[in-house]
């Protein structure tokens, strides 16, 4: 397992009306394209009640895509466009839920998160997106 994994999940955890969407429509992104790294997997994991959240607090909930980033220096030819096309796939997710995205770098081994990029138009900045990823 690769040590950075690349995470695209709707910012927000009141998805309950429109999980089923979302996650049919990403499994069909994902079976449907041909990937330079290995394909992503599609995340829907609601974290238990925490009883320090307040009444109106919703758990956090993942739902989206974990996409293994390559080790420094062996990267594919090609490979970023795959972190392309999840963008642009979120930003036709956005135009048909309405619902934001949010795509970040996660450490396996600090266990450490880093939002860096967020789709939230139907026409994400990839220029952006490539430099705050590095390519």
């Amino acid at each position: 397992m690769n040590r950075y994994v690349l995470y695209a999940y709707v910012d927000g955890a009141d998805n309950a009306g429109i999980e089923a969407e979302i996650e049919t429509s990403l499994r069909a992104f994902v079976a449907g394209r041909a990937w330079k790294l290995q394909p992503p997997i599609v995340v829907n994991q609601r974290r238990p009640d925490d009883p320090s959240l307040g009444p109106n607090d919703l758990p956090d909930w993942e739902l989206g895509l974990n996409l293994d980033l390559p080790a420094l220096g062996s990267e594919p030819q090609g490979w970023f466009s795959d972190v392309e096309a999840v963008a642009t796939f979120l930003a036709a997710m956005h135009d048909a839920t309405g619902r934001e995205f949010v795509i970040g770098i996660g450490d396996r081994e600090t266990g450490i998160t880093d939002d860096l990029f967020f789709v939230d138009c139907s026409n994400p900045d990839l220029a952006t997106l490539r430099q705050v990823i590095g390519e």
